[in-house]
C-alpha cells in the first residue's frame, strides 16, 4: 500500500512482553502433563469441574493476549494518506534539477533519457506540486512548483542543447539556489512539514565537495536531495557516479540509476510520509487505522463472556 506508515512505531515494543507472557501462560496451562498421571476415567469429571482445560479453553485463554497485542498494533498508529486531501501536498513540492551540460545534451540518446526521467517523475508525483530548475555552469528556475503537469511536460519537450546559454556543470550552484528558494516555508526558518524533495537528474558531472556541502545544508533545513544517474553520452568524459551518490547521502536521500525511476519515486514518497508522521500536522493528511484495530481487539475479548465446557 503506497504511503503506509506507523505514526507511533515505538508501541510495537509492547508486543515483546505480550508474546513472552502468552508463551509462559500457554506452557503452564498445558493439559498434557496431567493426563500422563491421571486416571482416564477421571478426566471428564475434572473437565466438568473446570480443573482441567479442554482445547477450546486453551484457545480462550490466549484471547486476552491476542487482544492486548492487537491493541499495541492499534496504538502504533498504522496510517495511510487520506484520499483526496491536497492540503499537505501543496506545502512541500518536488523539484527537478535537470543537468543541461554538454555531457548530457550533446547526444540525442542522453537528452532523451533526461526528458524521459523528468516526465516519469512528474507522472509519479500524483498531484504533488512539481517545480523545475535547469543548470549548467549557472542555474535557473524554469518553473515554479505547479500541479499543471501538462505545462511541465511541454517545457520538458522543448529542451535541447541550445536551451542553456553557457556550458559547464555546477550542481553546487543549483543546490545553493534551491536552498534560497525552497528550503523553508517562510522567512523565519521554519522547515516545510513534509520537506521539499530535490532530484538531481544528471550524469554526475560537477560532483564534488562543494555540492556535497550544499546538500548537507539543505538536509539541515529539512529538505532531501536525491540523485538520478543518467548514462553519459558516448563522446563525453567519464563522470563521477560515486560523487552523485555522496551528494544524495549528504542530502538525506539516495542515488538511483536511470532504469529505477519507480524505485526513486517510491523512496521519495516514503521519506516524505515518514517526516510528515513526526509533524504536528500528520493527522491532517493521514488516516489512522488504529481505531479499527481496537474494534478487532474488543471482538477478541467477546468469547471470554461465554461459558465453555
Amino acid at each position: 500500500m503506497s504511503g503506509f506508515l506507523l505514526l507511533r512505531p515505538a508501541w510495537l515494543l509492547a508486543l515483546i512482553p505480550v508474546l513472552a507472557l502468552a508463551a509462559f501462560a500457554l506452557r503452564r496451562n498445558r493439559r498434557g502433563a496431567w493426563t500422563a498421571v491421571t486416571d482416564p476415567a477421571l478426566i471428564p469429571v475434572l473437565l466438568h469441574l473446570g480443573w482441567l482445560r479442554n482445547s477450546a479453553g486453551t484457545r480462550v485463554m490466549l484471547l486476552p493476549f491476542i487482544a492486548v497485542g492487537v491493541t499495541a498494533l492499534a496504538l502504533s498508529g498504522p496510517a495511510v494518506p487520506q484520499a483526496g486531501r491536497t492540503e499537505l501536498r501543496a506545502l512541500d513540492p518536488l523539484v527537478l534539477m535537470l543537468d543541461l551540460s554538454p555531457s548530457v545534451v550533446s547526444e540525442a540518446r542522453s537528452l532523451s533519457d533526461l526528458q524521459a526521467a523528468a516526465a516519469g517523475l512528474i507522472t509519479a508525483a500524483a498531484g504533488r506540486p512539481v517545480g523545475m530548475m535547469l543548470y549548467t555552469a549557472d542555474a535557473w528556475l524554469a518553473s515554479a512548483p505547479t500541479t499543471d503537469s501538462d505545462t511541465l511536460l511541454s517545457l520538458i519537450g522543448v529542451l535541447d542543447r541550445e536551451t542553456a546559454p553557457i556550458a559547464g556543470s555546477r550542481p553546487d550552484i543549483a543546490l545553493a539556489m534551491a536552498r534560497d528558494l525552497f528550503s523553508t516555508a517562510d522567512g523565519e526558518g521554519h522547515s516545510l512539514p513534509g520537506g521539499v524533495d530535490l532530484v538531481l537528474v544528471t550524469d554526475g558531472g560537477g560532483s564534488g565537495p562543494r555540492a556535497t556541502e550544499e546538500a548537507a545544508r539543505l538536509a539541515s533545513d529539512g529538505a532531501r536531495v536525491w540523485g538520478l544517474a543518467l548514462t553519459p553520452a558516448v563522446a563525453a568524459p567519464a563522470q563521477d557516479a560515486a560523487g552523485l551518490a555522496a551528494i544524495a547521502r549528504a542530502g538525506g536521500g539516495e542515488s538511483y540509476a536511470f532504469a529505477d525511476i519507480p524505485g526513486l519515486s517510491t523512496a521519495i514518497t516514503r521519506a516524505r510520509s515518514a517526516k510528515l508522521a513526526r509533524e504536528d500536522v500528520a493527522g491532517a493528511g493521514m488516516r489512522d487505522l488504529g481505531p479499527w484495530l481496537l474494534v478487532l481487539a474488543l471482538a477478541c475479548l467477546f468469547p471470554l463472556f461465554l461459558r465453555w465446557r
